[in-house]
């Protein structure tokens, strides 16, 4: 069963309301026979009759759909797949979208001859040649349509589809991302005038899409006047269209995102360095890499610059300045008790990830949706479930660091001073003797440096100001140990408390702005938030 939701617009309001839940039943089609009719009239369906293999719908711009029903092999799915797509099309979801969901679901029906229950390693073996993002799609339409029409086998394709999901996180591990952030800071820092020059665009891919949710080519496609100040304001122009919504179920598309003045400088710096002659069109070109880099055998415009060629780029940058070899870049996989891949991990980052970091790292900050989905170029809030399944995956990484004491000098330059900072604290009471702080006042295991404790926030372990000296060493650092232990433990609660929120939000598909389809979800899902 789905439930469809309409929007109606009254005077000048949108008032969303639920019109009707929709249970698939083969020998009762009137009520779709009277959407198919109500659609013709208005204009928005192009077809002779619901029997016909040939559908066409057009959106209030003018531009038409086709959709093919060449699934004879399987009449009743064919019958309930037109139904389905009829709720779609009477909920004025976009052209666009419905025929994406009729050809995948078109796809799923035949890899898995009608839904079979011997075929769902089929269904699987399929789902899995394609990309990450295509094979979301493929299986949360397909589980969309088995659970209006109620399929026999929908648990078993479910469970399936569950399984699959575990199996798409194909990002590097969070102290690899920790490494390579710290190694940007040095290299921007401490780079020769030449190495700056050569590799600048990877320092702005890394500062740029760190930040905002760019795709690889927006990135790439930059126009050399892509930023301004105004009234005191920075903003980045991203080359993506400006879209206002088409349908009651999109979001408009924003081009114009406000940026802080460090990414500002850093642009104007990089403009600096690019001699008059090869200024173009855009911020990055051919022309400009030319200078450090060979040509390689596909031949591209020379004032534009490819993804695949900043791919190259950065691998350039590893080998180059990291000092890497060939054999250092590797993955390896982590398996459950059964020999199932549940986990896929790199040790190299490449530019399509960052778009992932930047997404998960402002969902982590409690970031709305809603401005996330426009920062990222989203018509959809839906859109942004194909990140969520990584938000566990970033915050067992980095408890996991953050338990194992890893990398705690550059975690504190990364992160922040004061919050990992026992081995600071341990330090500083040996190089420093009480005497040292004239202003200071006894508390619990040492002083407070400057007796100011008008603004004290109660817990001196974690105060810029704490002095540790304790009486009894042992207890001391007992004492220091277990504060450092509750702050991590307190973190984890709190990530994995958001990423339940995250994930609530997604069971209940609270991510359309208007028109959606929802499944019914038991109280408990709820209750357990």
């Amino acid at each position: 069963m789905i439930i469809q939701k309409k929007v109606k617009e009254l005077n000048g309001a949108l008032n969303i309301q639920i019109t009707e839940n929709h249970k698939f039943d083969r020998n009762d089609i009137s009520k779709y026979l009277c959407m198919l009719e109500t659609n013709k009239d208005q204009g928005i369906l192009l077809t002779d009759s619901f029997e016909s293999d040939y559908w066409c719908i057009v959106d209030f711009t003018g531009m038409r759909r086709y959709l093919k029903f060449d699934i004879d092999l399987y009449p009743e799915l064919k019958v309930a797949l037109k139904c389905f797509l009829l709720i779609l099309i009477d909920t004025k979801f976009s052209i666009n979208h419905i025929q994406a969901i009729h050809t995948n679901v078109k796809q799923a029906i035949v890899v898995s001859g009608g839904f079979k229950k011997t075929n769902v390693d089929a269904y699987e073996e399929y789902a899995m040649t394609k990309t990450m993002n295509s094979r979301y799609r493929f299986n949360d339409f397909t589980s969309r349509f088995l659970s209006f029409i109620e399929h026999t086998y929908r648990d078993l394709y479910d469970l399936k589809i569950k399984n699959m999901d575990s199996k798409n996180r194909d990002l590097p591990n969070y102290e690899v991302i920790i490494d390579f952030h710290y190694f940007m800071m040095e290299f921007e820092n401490r780079a020769t005038t030449l190495q700056k020059s050569k590799y600048f665009h990877i320092i702005l891919w890394w500062k740029i899409t760190g930040i905002i949710p760019m795709r690889p080519k927006e990135f790439c496609l930059l126009e050399w006047d892509c930023c301004y100040e105004e009234d005191g304001y920075y903003f980045l122009k991203v080359p993506r269209s400006k879209q206002e919504a088409k349908s009651y179920s999109e979001i408009s598309v924003t081009n114009v995102i406000r940026i802080n003045k460090n990414i500002y400088d850093t642009i104007q710096e990089y403009k600096q360095t690019v001699p008059p002659e090869l200024i173009g069109n855009y911020l990055f070109s051919f022309k400009i890499q030319s200078r450090f880099f060979q040509a390689d055998s596909i031949t591209k415009r020379e004032d534009m610059y490819h993804p695949d060629t900043l791919y190259w780029h950065l691998m350039s940058f590893y080998k180059e300045i990291i000092g890497w070899n060939n054999t250092d870049f590797y993955r390896f996989v982590k398996r459950n008790e059964k020999g199932e891949i549940i986990k896929i991990f790199r040790n190299y980052i490449t530019p399509a990830d960052t778009r992932h970091f930047s997404m998960c790292n402002m969902m982590l900050q409690g970031v709305n949706p809603l401005t996330i989905a426009k920062m990222a170029g989203h018509t959809r809030l839906g859109t942004q479930r194909n990140y969520w399944g990584h938000l566990e995956y970033f915050v067992e990484s980095y408890v996991y660091i953050i338990s194992t004491k890893a990398r705690i000098h550059r975690l504190e330059k990364s992160l922040g001073e004061g919050i990992f900072g026992v081995k600071d604290k341990i330090n500083e009471s040996r190089i420093y003797k009480p005497e040292d702080f004239p202003l200071r006042k006894e508390v619990k295991n040492g002083y407070c440096k400057y007796g100011a404790f008008d603004n004290c926030t109660g817990e001196c372990r974690f105060c810029d100001d704490f002095f540790y000296y304790p009486k009894n060493h042992d207890e001391g650092l007992k004492w220091l140990l277990s504060g450092s232990d509750h702050l991590e433990q307190q973190l984890e609660t709190e990530l994995k408390s958001l990423l339940n929120l995250y994930n609530v939000f997604g069971k209940c598909k609270m991510y359309e702005t208007a028109a959606l389809f929802v499944n019914h979800l038991p109280t408990s899902n709820f209750s357990s938030s």
